[in-house]
């Protein structure tokens, strides 16, 4: 992402604000603007991990999650297509 900052004037409760200062006050955080930016970034990252989840809810409720299982265990027997093999000593040392 990129580092350009744009300002932006936010209304919130009173309450909150003085909470915020409460932390920056105890050096949790540097100012409001760093606490309202980590915010954001908390609010849109569950935002998206949210949607994830509901595209993977939509996925197996539509069942084609079974359909998965077909592909893979065909895959797993196709000619040609192995597991890799283990690298370095085939045995252990006595």
């Amino acid at each position: 992402m990129g580092k350009t900052k744009r300002k932006a004037v936010i209304n919130a409760e009173a309450e909150q604000l003085l909470d915020v200062e409460g932390l920056v006050r105890e050096g949790r955080y540097r100012s409001v603007s760093e606490f309202v930016r980590e915010a954001i970034a908390d609010k849109l990252q569950a935002l998206n991990h949210s949607r994830v989840e509901e595209q993977l809810e939509r996925y197996c409720a539509n069942e084609l999650d079974q359909e998965d299982d077909d592909i893979i265990g065909g895959q797993a027997f196709e000619d040609g297509v192995r597991a890799p093999r283990p690298r370095g000593k085939s045995r252990a040392t006595r």
